[in-house]
Parts: C-alpha cells; structure tokens; sequence
C-alpha cells in the first residue's frame, strides 16, 4: 500500500469546511484530511481543509467572497479560467444580490462547486447543474461541517452510521437484483448527515461563538423561469449543437481528453462533436468491460464492439480496460473504502480505471444527456407521494408500500417538488435528474476521479434547458441525437453490410406479388446459402490428382468439391483442382516446369505472386537446375511450389504450411485437407519436409525428405542484410496489394509488426468468443493497449453477434453456415469459431489482413489464417525461412 497514492486518489478534489459556531470546541479534523492543505483565511469562523488535487479560484467584491471548487467553464464567453469566473460572479454578486450570483453560477458548465463568503459569518453554497460535486452537511451542539463526502461529515461531528439506512438500502438491492440502487431521497449511510440535491441550495449560517449555532437551510432555486416549449426542431438543433460543441472544446482543453465509449447513443454524441479535439490533442477513447459480463449476454460485448467500430470510423484510437475487483489491502482497496465508507460500492470499473489510465487525463463522460431526452418513460399524472417515487426509482408499477415512507417519506416537501414550484418542467425528468444522478451518478464521477478527472458535457442547465423544450415524444426518440449522428454520421453504429448483387436481387424480389415473392425468395435464399457454403468450404484449398485411366490413379482417392476449377499439368497425366480464391501460375511445359499456389514473394527480387515467381523459378531451373530448390525454399508468404526437372519433381510449402500439404497413397495425389482425401489416410508434411519423387505428380510416389539435406538455406540468405530490413522490404513489397489490417494479439509477431506499420498508417484488430474464459480475452485487452500506444485503430471483433449485439437475419445464418463450412474443412466439430464473417463486415473490401503467425509444430486444428475463411488475403511476414538467418542489428 501507497501512502501517497492513497492521499492523492481518497476523497479525490474534495473539501471540508468545519466551523465551531456556537459549539465549545470545533469539530474535529477527520483522519482523512491529514495531509490535505488548510485555509483559514476564506471561510471567517471556519477552516477549509483542500484536497491535494483540488482546484480552487476566488473572487472578492464588496458583497464577500466567491470560491469556486472544481473546473467550471462559462460556455457562453468561451472561458475555462476560473479566476475570472469567479471574479464576474463577485462583482454580479456585488451589483445584483443572491439570485442574480446564483442564477449565473447555475448556467455555468464544468463541474464545480460554489461557496459564496459574505462578510458577516455566512454564506451561499450552491452546486453545478447535477451535484456532480456532492456536498453533504450536518450540524449538532451548535457547530456545521460541510464537506464533499458524508464519511468526512460525520467524521468531524462523531456521528454515527445509520443502520436503517443500510438495512434500508440491502432490502432494496435484494428486491431489484443487479439493478442500481441507491440511497434515496435524503437519506445517506450516517445518522442527520444530508445531501445537497441538484437545483437546489444552502443557506448556512456559520454562528459564533456562545451565541448563535451554526443552521443550514436547504432550498430549490430552479426553476427559476416558467418552461418555454418549442416544437422547431431545426430551431432547438441549432441550439443544442452550438451550445454542446463549445462546451466540449472547452472541456477538452482542460486536459489530455478521452471519451468513455459504449455503444449508447449518448456517448457515441460526445465522440462526434469531441473527434477533433480528441485528434489534435492526443486524445483516445476508451471502454471497460468485465469478461464476465460479456459471457452472461451480448450487451456488454456490444459495448465494447460498438464503441471500437465507432472509434475506428471517427478516426479515434480506442482502448479496452479490464473491469477487475482490486487487491484486499493494497492502495485502491484502501483510498477507496476511504472514500466511500461505510459503504463499498461496486468498484470494477473505477478500478480498471485508476489503473490503468493516465493521471492527467480529462474523461468526458456522457451520463446527465438522458435528463434531456428522457429515462422514465412509465408517465402518469398520479401525484406525487412517498409511494410513488419509490415506485419510480424501482421501476416498480405495484409493491414496495412497506419501504415508501423509509424511502421518500416528507421527500416532497423538503425537496420543494410541487408543480407550483416546477414551472411546467415535468416531475418524471426531475426526478431522473435529482434522484438518479444527483444520489447514484456522482459516485461514477468520483470513481474517475480517483486516478484523473471526469468531466460531463451535459452537465449543462442551459444546455438541459434547450433539450427540455421539446415535446416529451420527440425527446423520446431522441432526435437531436438523430440530427447529430445525420451531421456526422460515422458516430452512427455501422449497419450490417450485404454484397450490392444481393440486395438488388432481394429488392427486385421483394417487388414482385406476394406468394410470387414469397416462393422466389426461398429460391434465392437456397442458392445463396449453397453458393456461401461453397465459398467458405476448404478455402484457399486444391488437390492435385492423377487423371482417371493413368497408372496411378485410384477411384476416389480425393474429392473435388463443386465449383472449383480444374487445370491439366503438363504431361496430362495429373490436374489440379482448386478453390476460385487461390491464385495459380504455372509456367514452362515437357519436363521442365514450376507450379506455384498462394501469394509468394521473393523478397530479394521484389517478385509477388504465383505468376512473377513462377516465372522467375522457371528462368533458374531452366538455366541452373541446382539452385532452384533453395530459391524457392527461401521464398516468403504463403505459398506451394511444384519443380519439376527430368527425372525428379520436388513439392516444397512455406514453413508454416499456410495452404496445407498431406500425401494421399504415397503421394500419387496431394491435397491441402486431409479431409479432401477419400480412400486412405492422408500423411501430412511439415514445414520441415520437402516431398521428392522421380515421375512426375500423378505417375509415381512422392516421399517426404528432410529439407536441409537437399537445400543450404544460408547460401541463399543475402549479405548485409538485417532481419528488420528484409521485413521492412517484405511490407513494402505487400503495400501494392491492399491496405494493411493487422490481427493484434499481443504475440511478439504482432509487435513487431505494429511497429513496423504504424507509421504507415495500418489498421488493427483482434478478434473475441465473448464465450470463452477470461484468459481468451487477455488479448483484447494487451492489444488495444499496443494499438494505442501507437496511436493506430483497434476493432474489437465479436464472433457471435454483429457489432450492436444482435443476432437477426441473415447475420444467424451466415455464422451458422461459416461454423458449418469450417466443421467440413477439418472434419471435426470442437473447433474456435470462424472470423471470416466478423471480418467480411468490419474490413473494406480491398484490406488485406496480415497475421504475426511464426513457424511452429504442426497443428491439428485451425490456425489463425484458416479462421479467416479466405474472406480477405492474408499476409504472413513471419513465413520466412529466411528471417531466422539474418542478423537483428
């Protein structure tokens, strides 16, 4: 345990004001405020104790004295400097009195809380729109502490817990399981310790000394004004996009900014209006989740993929943070209990946060945006009573009359919550705003706080007030956000994506008579589940068969699935069958000849693909037939070569065996799968092995043979030449063929690829089973890290439902059919599930997705690259026999 991270991060920009009044002694110092700094001066007849983060700006005039606690922004005059506000509230203060100071401070944003010092020993204690700040009060034998926790409060008058409210607040979480809950209406966990409600006041007499005690008076101050209703949406758009744009600039610029992202909508609103000064100013979005959360049910997961698929289309780096419970003990158990005490709430979140966040960051969070659009939407005219605001916070329609009074008993009246005093603001969005957020939201604000600074762009009267206008239907829907995400609408989730030919061929279906269309349709769908099965099935795959009537042909020693191309080798008597996506070349002809499959590349040449190096491998085995086994063994990428020569053919694969090679019947035939292999075992070959034979394919047998005893790698590796040159030359040479995506897993391949594309602008990803154990989602959380880090995009890619959680038609059917066409390809049934669907909807059309994959032992199951289903072309630096050869300096 820290010591001075528990100071710094415990009661984070908190204060104390203790003030003896008509008491025999002051209240005393709470254990916790050691250490913070003190002011005598501010406050006459009191001390203010100061947290060591906090902000505090003063104003003097002839009326007292304003200190402003906290960040406040005045978004009007486009100021974030807090002295001067404070200085305009004092003179305000000065010319115009209470209401006018308070009414001015009210319409500030930022966070902050107002302490208005007259003269003689009282003052004005007034918080930001929602209490975001929360002050707690209380007196007894004539003395008054106020301060920004209620653990602080009772700590300087010895006030004791109050068990009810605890008894209270178990009985609750246990009739609403897994929901918030909270301490309602007044209460909190210590015996005459208060709460400042949003929209309201404190009018504290200080007293002195054997005369006067020290009083509070809590009052609402807002509504001030009658509500004004608006049904021009282009009107209150106009306004609201105004108003929320330079109130983020300004909060951005009180630090390094991030946005906490999810897939909500208000959040997603914050990243839009907040993208370009989260580019300029080094900022990043970021997501906490608990792989818990995400095996019990798609919404968390959805969070996550939602927000990074938001990211990445803003052009925003996003982080993915590991929701986890602290060390018992250790610094964050302690600096929290402090904070909270006696309660501890769930602290996850606020953990992942301390820890892994940098201190200096500025987090624009999004809660409050629903007190202007709406969050009760069980509306009805019933007057208020105990009863039914209990129902309200439950979200209960019956039940809970043996708790009301415990919980909202007298609420109304203190809380001035009448519709005389509402001005037409409607109670139900009240209510969100001082229950909801004013009694549970800041504990999320302070959870932030505790390693950096949370800040709210809705946290906003003015801005409220400008969305409050609305009719309650159009708040409903939620159309200023709509308006928004139509400004900028890579804010929007992406929509699931189908092929051009598809949807047209489904709106011209969809046109024709309904049982015309009905039957059609299920012919379409037939043919394009049949045409999705073939696609996905042995992908990337081939088989080279002799040719039935040939001496060493068999029946049915390998399978030709449908739709794939047949190609004659030379001397007719063997053909090759393979799937549309791999990419060919043969060259030469007679009995000096070189096939080549996949996307090989001759680094030191500068030759990619099958058709460049099949050339270049027929040039050297024509002029000198003795080198060309080692050239090809030193090419790079995924790839399988045939030479053949008189007398001898040799079937050489990269080292990873990326497209697969297994013999069938002593390698008269040769297939990518074992599962294309009809009449015996298939023998598989390894990156190792090198197959030789006399015949050529198709006429005789081809047998394993170690590699090195036919080929001297180092007599091909170039001189001079570093490992991280002959990768970077390797990158350069694969820019032509799409724009990089690379698979992050945190492996040391995808490191150092990271580094060596960054600067070039890749995109990153990686993919997650959200029902997989915690270890399987270790990787999401190291490679967002890494991504950024190098300031570079991450997706997070779910593999169950598309990037909003969902799971409709016809994403359903395309997973199901892709797990259906990997189960064919390995002939097994307990395998990872596919990626390629997941990538097909998250990748461009033209992206090429590149993998850290190194050689290794050979697998029995999928590998990375086979997970993609051949949706995209796959780079595979790593499958370099070279690259373990050459020097790192």
């Amino acid at each position: 345990m820290d010591p001075g991270l528990v100071l710094d991060g415990a009661h984070p920009h908190g204060w104390v004001l203790r003030a003896r009044g008509s008491g025999a002694a002051p209240p005393a110092v709470p254990e916790d405020v050691v250490g913070w700094r003190t002011d005598t001066a501010s406050v006459p007849s009191a001390v203010l104790h100061l947290h060591p983060r906090t902000v505090l700006s003063r104003g003097r005039s002839d009326a007292g004295t304003v200190l402003l606690l906290g960040h406040p922004v005045d978004v009007a005059a486009g100021s974030a400097d807090g002295a001067g506000i404070a200085a305009g509230l004092a003179r305000t203060w000065t010319s115009s009195g209470d209401d006018a100071l308070v009414r001015e401070a009210a319409e500030l944003g930022g966070r902050w809380t107002l302490l208005a010092v007259r003269h003689r020993p009282d003052l004005l204690v007034v918080p930001d729109a929602h209490a975001t700040q929360p002050v707690f009060h209380a007196t007894t034998g004539g003395r008054v502490v106020l301060a920004s926790s209620a653990s602080l409060v009772a700590a300087g008058l010895g006030l004791p817990v109050d068990d009810d409210a605890l008894r209270l607040l178990e009985d609750l979480r246990a009739r609403r399981r897994g929901a918030v809950t909270y301490l309602p209406g007044r209460r909190t966990a210590y015996q005459d310790v208060h709460p400042l409600l949003p929209n309201c006041l404190l009018r504290v007499q200080l007293g002195d000394p054997g005369g006067t005690p020290a009083a509070v008076h809590h009052e609402r101050f807002w509504p001030w004004r009658q509500r004004v209703g608006s049904t021009d949406v282009d009107a209150v758009y106009d306004a609201f996009r105004d108003r929320l744009g330079r109130h983020v600039e300004l909060l951005a610029g009180l630090g390094r900014p991030a946005v906490s992202l999810t897939a909500g909508g208000d959040s997603r609103a914050t990243a839009a209006v907040a993208r370009r000064a989260l580019r300029e100013r080094d900022g990043f979005a970021f997501t906490y989740v608990n792989p818990r959360d995400a095996r019990n049910g798609p919404s968390a997961m959805a969070d996550v993929t939602g927000a990074s698929a938001v990211a990445a289309r803003l052009g925003i780096p996003h982080r993915v943070l590991r929701w986890r419970q602290p060390p018992v003990g250790g610094t964050f158990d302690v600096l929290h209990r402090r904070t909270y005490a006696p309660l501890v709430p769930s602290r996850g979140a606020a953990h992942a946060m301390w820890a892994d966040l940098p201190p200096d960051l500025v987090q624009l969070q999004s809660n409050c945006a629903e007190t202007g659009t709406t969050f009760i939407r069980r509306r009805t005219p019933e007057p208020l009573s105990p009863l039914r605001l209990s129902r309200m916070m439950m979200h209960a329609t019956d039940g809970l009359e043996d708790l009301a009074e415990r919980m909202y008993g007298g609420y109304v009246e203190q809380a001035q919550l009448t519709p005389d005093r509402l001005l037409g603001y409607d109670h139900h969005d009240l209510f969100y705003w001082e229950q909801r957020i004013g009694r549970w939201g800041w504990q999320k604000f302070v959870d932030g706080d505790l390693g950096h600074r949370i800040l709210l762009p809705f946290n906003d009267r003015v801005l409220l007030e400008t969305m409050l206008s609305l009719p309650y239907p159009q708040r409903e829907a939620k159309v200023l956000l709509e308006r928004l995400f139509d400004e900028v609408p890579e804010a929007r989730l992406p929509p699931r994506s189908e092929p051009r030919a598809r949807r047209t061929a489904h709106a011209l279906v969809g046109g024709l008579p309904g049982p015309v269309a009905g039957r059609l349709a299920q012919v379409v769908r037939r043919q394009e589940r049949r045409a999705d099965l073939a696609r996905l099935t042995w992908p990337r795959g081939y088989a080279v068969l002799p040719v039935a009537g040939t001496p060493s042909s068999s029946p049915g020693v390998g399978r030709t699935p449908r739709g794939w191309a047949s190609v004659a080798l030379p001397g007719g008597r063997a053909a090759l069958h393979l799937h549309p996506s791999l990419a060919r070349a043969v060259a030469g002809a007679g009995d000096t000849w070189v096939l080549v499959l996949g996307e090989p590349v001759d680094v030191g040449a500068g030759a990619v693909g099958a058709r460049e190096v099949a050339g270049g491998l027929h040039a050297l085995l024509t002029a000198r037939p003795e080198e060309a086994a080692a050239a090809a063994a030193a090419l790079a990428g995924s790839w399988l070569v045939v030479l053949r020569s008189p007398g001898r053919t040799l079937v050489l694969t990269d080292p990873l065996v990326s497209l697969g090679l297994h013999r069938v019947e002593d390698g008269a035939a040769l297939v990518s799968h074992g599962t294309l292999a009809t009449a015996t075992s298939p023998a598989p070959v390894t990156g190792a092995e090198v197959l030789r034979g006399t015949e050529p394919p198709g006429e005789g047998p081809l047998r394993p043979v170690p590699l090195d005893e036919l080929v001297d790698l180092a007599s091909v590796s170039p001189c001079g030449v570093t490992r991280a040159a002959r990768l970077a030359r390797h990158a350069e040479l694969l820019r032509g063929r799409g724009r990089a995506w690379l698979g992050l897993d945190a492996g040391a391949g995808s490191r150092e690829l990271l580094e060596l594309l960054a600067a070039q602008g890749v995109s990153t990803f990686t993919w997650w089973d959200r029902e997989g154990d915690d270890r399987q989602a270790d990787p999401v959380f190291e490679a967002s890290l890494l991504a950024s880090a190098a300031g570079v995009p991450h997706r997070v890619l779910g593999l169950r439902e598309d990037v909003d959680g969902s799971s409709r038609e016809p994403a359903r059917t395309a997973r199901a059919l892709a797990r259906d066409a990997l189960s064919t390809t390995w002939g097994r049934d307990d395998l990872p599930l596919p990626v390629g669907d997941a990538l097909a909807q998250a990748l461009p059309p033209d992206a090429v997705v590149w993998l850290g994959a190194v050689p290794g032992p050979p697998a029995a199951a999928p590998r990375s690259w086979d997970l993609v289903q051949g949706v995209r072309p796959v780079a595979l630096p790593f499958s370099d026999r070279v690259l373990p050869l050459l020097p790192s300096d």
